[in-house]
C-alpha cells in the first residue's frame, strides 16, 4: 500500500457515506439466503449496531474504533470521521479488480476499511466478508445487492442473471439453457475451445480459439463478482482440441493428453487470458502430433485418419484439383491440416514442396507446365485459379488437336477456319471476337461472316456492317456454318468443304501431311 493526499471532493464523499451509515447499518449486511447458519451475522449485525448507537460520543466511537468485530472498528472510525472531517493520508488496497483507496481509520484491518466505505457498491462491500468466504460462506455480488448462501455453493437466481448480462463474450445460451458457447461452437463447427464449467450452478462457458481475446480471461470474469471458500475447486477449467477423429483407436486424435498442469496452474492464477491459454495447449500437443509417422488427414477439424479417398471427398474438388490432389498426396506422411474443407486450401499447402508435380497433372506438355509454374512463383496467387486456368487451356489445345490442320489455305477458308476452331476452344464470344477482329473491308469473307455470326446467334448487334447483297449470301450459308462450328470433330472437314464450295470457294487448301492423314486437296 502507499500514502495518497486525499482531494476535498474524496473528503466530502467520506462524510456524505459516513452520514448514511449513521441512519442505518442495513447496506453493511448482506441479504442472506437459505438456511444459514447465520449466527456469525446476527453478531456482526449487533456490534455494527452498538458502534451506531453511539454515532455522536466521540469518545465511545474512539473507544469501540480498538476493539471488537472488524468491520464493527471501522465503522465506528469512520463516525468519528464524521464528528470531526479531518481526514488522514488516504491509502490504496491492489486487488486483482484494481486499486481502492481507502482511509485507515480505526485500528483495524484493510478490507474492512475497503468494505465500509464502499458499502454502497456490493462488490466491494464484498472484500469486508472475504475471511468468512475462508471459512466456508458463499458470497455473490451484483450491481444492486450483495448475498450470502450461508454454506451453501448454490448462487441465487438474481446473481446468474447478472452474471448472464457481464459476460466478457456473446455467447449463445444451449438448448438445455445450462451452457453457453461461442456462435462458432454452436454452430458445431470443430475448433478448439476452453471451457470453464461451475457444477454447484450447473452451467459450463465454451469459448473457441478464433473468439478468445488476448485482453480477456472468461474464468476472472466469472469469479470477479463471488467470494467462495476455495474458488478454484468451485470451476472445473479445461482445453479441447475438438477434433472429430474418423480414424480409430490408433489414431493420434483418438488419445490426446488433458491440459498440463503448468498451463492450467497459469490460467487459475490469473497469469494468462483465453487465447493465451488456448495457444499454450495447441503448442503443447504440436509435437506429440507431429511425431505421428502414418498419414493422418484433417479438414476443418473432421480427422479421416489414413483415408486419404475420404479426405479428398471431404474438399468438393473441381475435376482438376482432385487430378493435382490424387497425384500429391500419396506422398505425404504425417499429420495434414487444412482449416477449411476446400480443395485450394490444401493446394496451397502443398504448393511449395509440390508445384511441378500439381501442374503436370494437369498439364501435358512438359514446357507448357514449367511455365506455368515459373509464372505462379513470379507472382504468387491461388493455386486452384492456377489450375483451373490451366484446365482450360489443356481443355482448349485437346479440342483443337481434334481438328485437322491445314496447310496453304485461301484466305475464305482460313478465315472461317480460324473462327469455327476459336468457337470450339473458348466459345461464342470469343469466336464473335475473333470474326470481327479478322473481317475485311471486300470479298467473300463478308458473306460468310453473315453465315457464322448467325450460326452463333450473334448477327443481330452487327447487321448493320453488312450490305443486303452479304446478308443474302450469309443466309444462304448459315446451316452449313452450324456443322462447321458445332458439327463432330471427326466431320470437320467434310463440314468446311460444304460450306466452303457452297460459298463458290473451289481449291481451298489441304490438309497438313504432318498430321500423318496424307495430303487432302479441296
Amino acid at each position: 500500500m502507499r500514502a495518497r493526499r486525499a482531494s476535498g471532493g474524496r473528503e466530502s464523499d467520506l462524510v456524505r457515506r459516513a452520514g448514511k451509515l449513521r441512519d442505518s447499518v442495513a447496506p453493511l449486511l448482506p441479504e442472506r439466503i437459505g438456511p444459514g447458519p447465520w449466527s456469525k451475522f446476527d453478531k456482526r449485525k449487533e456490534e455494527l449496531e452498538a458502534v451506531r448507537a453511539a454515532r455522536d460520543d466521540e469518545n465511545e466511537l474512539e473507544r469501540l474504533a480498538k476493539r471488537g468485530d472488524p468491520m464493527a472498528r471501522a465503522l465506528a472510525g469512520m463516525l468519528r470521521f464524521y464528528l470531526e472531517p479531518d481526514l488522514p493520508a488516504m491509502l490504496v488496497a491492489r486487488y486483482p479488480s484494481g486499486e481502492i483507496p481507502f482511509a485507515p481509520f480505526g485500528r483495524t484491518t484493510r478490507e474492512a476499511n475497503v468494505a465500509i466505505q464502499n458499502a454502497d457498491d456490493p462488490s466491494r462491500l464484498m472484500i469486508g466478508y472475504l475471511d468468512w468466504a475462508r471459512k466456508g460462506f458463499y458470497f455473490f455480488a451484483t450491481d444492486r445487492s450483495l448475498f450470502c448462501t450461508g454454506r451453501s455453493p448454490e448462487p441465487p437466481a438474481a446473481f446468474l442473471a447478472a452474471q448472464n448480462a457481464a459476460q466478457p463474450y456473446r455467447l449463445t445460451p444451449t438448448g438445455s439453457g445450462d451452457g453457453f458457447e461461442c456462435p462458432h461452437l454452436a454452430r458445431k463447427e470443430h475448433r478448439p475451445y476452453l471451457s470453464v464449467e461451475w457444477p454447484a450452478a450447473h452451467r459450463e462457458w465454451k469459448v473457441c480459439l478464433a473468439c478468445a481475446k488476448h485482453e480477456r480471461q472468461l474464468l476472472s470474469t466469472l469469479t470477479s463478482r463471488l467470494a467462495v471458500p476455495k474458488p478454484l475447486r468451485e470451476f472445473s477449467v479445461s482445453a479441447h482440441l475438438n477434433v472429430e477423429c474418423h480414424g480409430g483407436d490408433s489414431c493420434v486424435h483418438a488419445n490426446l493428453p488433458a491440459l498440463p498442469r503448468g498451463v492450467r496452474k497459469r490460467y487459475l492464477f490469473g497469469r494468462s487470458s483465453d487465447s493465451e491459454m488456448l495457444d499454450a495447449y495447441v503448442e503443447f500437443l504440436r509435437p506429440r502430433l507431429e511425431r505421428t509417422r502414418a498419414p493422418v488427414f484433417v479438414a476443418a477439424g473432421v480427422c479421416y485418419g489414413s483415408d486419404r479417398a475420404k479426405f479428398v471427398e471431404a474438399l468438393s474438388p473441381t475435376p482438376e484439383e482432385r487430378t493435382a490432389l490424387e497425384r500429391t498426396l500419396p506422398s505425404v506422411d504425417g499429420l495434414f491440416e487444412v482449416d477449411e474443407p476446400r480443395a485450394s486450401r490444401a493446394l496451397e499447402r502443398l504448393w511449395p514442396q509440390h508445384a511441378d508435380e500439381i501442374v503436370g497433372a494437369i498439364v501435358s506438355d512438359p514446357k507448357e507446365a514449367e511455365r506455368l509454374v515459373r509464372e505462379a512463383r513470379a507472382a504468387p496467387g491461388r493455386v486452384s485459379e492456377l489450375l483451373a486456368r490451366a484446365a482450360r487451356r489443356g481443355a482448349e489445345e485437346a479440342r483443337r488437336k481434334e481438328l485437322p490442320t491445314y496447310e496453304h489455305l485461301a484466305p475464305e477458308a482460313a478465315y472461317v477456319d480460324a473462327v469455327a476452331r476459336t468457337f470450339r476452344a473458348r466459345g461464342a464470344a470469343a469466336a464473335e471476337k475473333a470474326l470481327l477482329e479478322r473481317l475485311p473491308r471486300e470479298g467473300k469473307e463478308r458473306g460468310l461472316a453473315v453465315g457464322l455470326l448467325a450460326a452463333l446467334g450473334r448477327l443481330g448487334p452487327h447487321d448493320w456492317q453488312f450490305t443486303d447483297t452479304e446478308r443474302t449470301f450469309g443466309a444462304a450459308l448459315a446451316d452449313l456454318a452450324k456443322g462447321v462450328l458445332s458439327g463432330p470433330a471427326s466431320e470437320y472437314h467434310t463440314a468446311l468443304d460444304r460450306l466452303l464450295g457452297t460459298a463458290g470457294v473451289v481449291r481451298w487448301g489441304g490438309v497438313d501431311s504432318a498430321e500423318g492423314s496424307g495430303r487432302t486437296e479441296a
